[in-house]
């Protein structure tokens, strides 16, 4: 929507979703994530049969190699 231009910014977007200014900068940072773990994370579909890996454990890999590689350790096994 931002890139469209329906919305000029993060401001406007959570406007029009009805959702906070900042859940709406949380979840774009989640674009920032490795390739890799998007694609480990797409592969598990939607809706996700559990809760495998949360919104919160993908916030922690964008700053910790340490967590990312222990998150797609464990979406790697869990696809097996």
């Amino acid at each position: 929507m931002i890139d469209s231009g329906e919305v000029k910014s993060q401001t406007g977007l959570a406007r029009k979703l009805g959702i906070s200014e900042v859940h709406v900068s949380r979840v774009l940072s989640l674009l920032r994530l490795n390739p890799a773990l998007i694609d480990a994370v797409k592969k598990l579909g939607n809706p996700m049969p559990t809760h495998i890996v949360t919104e919160r454990m993908l916030r922690k890999c964008l700053n910790s190699p340490e967590i990312y590689k222990s998150v797609l350790s464990r979406l790697s096994n869990y696809m097996k």
